[in-house]
């Protein structure tokens, strides 16, 4: 069974860059609006949600200062920030549905006390 990992983090850009880095996606979040933060094939991608909504965008950028300028800021402002970790196999869009669900359901951000590492399989299709 492929499952992704969900964790919270500090509303710290350069711990968010080191992630991505790393493979895995920092997702931002404000409210009902989602930006998940990857970054492969030398680029930074950026894809955005808001939650009930039909769809999404996405931008991608040149992996260089100003954008990652812009990952720290939006660090900065963000409500709160979470690490996915996953199976790099596994469908991109399902990951983010699968981790905005994930976070809707576990990880309130209400009480950073009681929220933990969630770990949860894909749905299958």
């Amino acid at each position: 069974m492929e499952n992704i990992n969900l964790d919270l983090l500090p509303a710290d850009g350069n711990r968010m860059l080191e992630e991505i880095s790393k493979g895995n996606m920092a997702i931002a979040r404000s409210k009902s609006d989602f930006l998940y933060i990857i970054e492969f094939d030398g680029a930074v991608h950026m894809f955005s949600h808001t939650v009930g909504a039909p769809g999404g965008g996405q931008k991608q950028f040149p992996k260089d200062e100003k954008s990652t300028a812009m990952v720290r800021k939006i660090a900065d402002l963000s409500d709160a920030v979470y690490l996915c970790e996953f199976d790099k196999s596994l469908n991109i869009y399902s990951v983010m549905a699968t981790a905005e669900q994930g976070i809707l359901d576990m990880f309130p951000g209400e009480d950073r006390d009681n929220d933990g590492i969630v770990d949860f399989g894909i749905p299958e299709s």
